[in-house]
């Protein structure tokens, strides 16, 4: 993958952080949401860096995720979010890691292990209100309450929720999710469990529902320069620390109704040139999630789309920019390469070119470089055979 790498501004991150910071109730604190790799920016560096400037408290999905923070030295809060397993519950456990709790049934097991290891360990309850995953519902809430009385290693530290819709226009579903959460933690209390903190905002709700901060908020995608929808543009004052860029590899003057790319679906319309990147739908380009249409509008986008590209019209096509330009990828995008079409600008052999690559799909094999304070703190290279969770992070001096 050389000649493709991807530069994160760790300054960027750390002034959204603060945004963030500032608009907390006084009460609450941050918990940064670094699952699925810090969102592609890099978990181990991402919380490095908001570690050092007071971040106290993490999130991740998996518990080996919570594992190679530890690893790499990050003493905060830990919270796994998704279910875990009993196979990794011991080195959850040695780690000091915060496990969520969803399943009846695993209380006791927990327990057990908790014993043989002479440990306790700290959980949060997870209730469901409306996102239809997991979490415990009222019905469940007594025998809850049975069997963490039973489970004396267990340390309840936190209940939460997630909100299904807190992005979208339409705010009473969240309503109706927060009042059922309410109620929830009314119900345990009665039956005597009082967690000592409750957190419920993703990063929408935060922005939507000051009065609903608690304990924690848990905060991904502001962290990392997004709005988690358009109707939130503008409410903080965010940067986006992520750039992604490839050097063109070949560069050739072509004629005009030059066929390019699989299916030969692009003819150049004059004389230009075709410069070539090494990067492909398998680094990420081009890969983007399936979004639901919220409603006609935005299924007629789709349809009108999809029918364009019939006659050879992508209105969807990847631009990327080269020397402040920007200009469009001739054809389909291949596996590892990718032809663009500069026309006959002034370019050469090892240009660098800007290129839209989603932080969530890029390619972890990608070379990070970590920049802060004008100059590269750090650099991750996961080479081919090693496991990402093994590899060392190198710190520059």
């Amino acid at each position: 993958m050389a000649g493709t790498w991807i530069e994160i501004d760790l300054d960027s991150l750390i002034s959204n952080y603060h945004e963030v910071v500032k608009h907390l109730h006084p009460e609450s604190r941050c918990m940064a949401v670094v699952k699925a790799d810090a969102y592609g920016l890099g978990a181990v560096q991402v919380a490095l860096a908001l570690e050092r400037v007071g971040c106290e408290a993490f999130a991740v999905t998996k518990v080996e995720e919570g594992l190679v923070l530890r690893k790499h030295g990050i003493r905060g809060l830990i919270l796994v979010l998704g279910p875990s397993t009993e196979e990794e519950w011991p080195k959850a456990i040695e780690a000091q890691l915060q496990l969520t709790i969803s399943e009846l049934s695993f209380i006791a097991k927990l327990n057990d292990v908790c014993s043989d290891l002479h440990k306790e360990v700290s959980v949060h309850l997870k209730l469901e209100t409306g996102m239809g995953r997991t979490g415990f519902r009222l019905s469940e809430l007594e025998d809850l309450s049975k069997s963490l009385n039973s489970a004396p290693q267990l340390k309840i530290m936190g209940v939460y929720t997630h909100f299904a819709r807190a992005a979208q226009r339409d705010k009473q579903y969240t309503i109706e999710q927060y009042k059922q959460f309410r109620s929830l933690t009314v119900r345990l209390e009665e039956l005597g469990i009082r967690p000592a903190w409750k957190h419920v905002c993703n990063s929408a709700a935060f922005l939507d529902y000051p009065e609903w901060h608690l304990d924690f908020v848990r905060i991904g995608t502001l962290l990392i320069g997004h709005y988690p929808g358009p109707g939130f543009t503008g409410k903080l004052a965010l940067s986006d620390p992520w750039i992604a860029k490839s050097k063109i590899v070949h560069l050739r003057k072509v004629a005009k109704g030059t066929k390019v790319g699989y299916q030969s679906i692009y003819r150049t319309k004059s004389v230009t040139q075709l410069a070539v990147i090494p990067v492909g739908y398998a680094d990420g380009l081009g890969i983007a999630p399936h979004f639901v249409p919220q409603g006609w509008f935005d299924f007629l986008k789709i349809i009108i789309k999809n029918f364009l590209a019939l006659f050879g019209v992508f209105l969807s096509q990847e631009r990327v920019e080269l020397k402040g330009r920007t200009v469009r990828v001739a054809g389909k995008i291949g596996m590892q390469l990718t032809v663009l079409d500069v026309g006959m600008q002034d370019c050469a052999l090892g240009d660098e070119v800007r290129i839209p690559l989603r932080r969530t799909v890029a390619n972890p094999r990608i070379h990070r470089k970590y920049k802060q304070d004008g100059g590269i703190l750090a650099e991750r290279i996961l080479e081919e055979g090693v496991s990402p969770v093994c590899k060392e992070y190198s710190q520059l001096d």
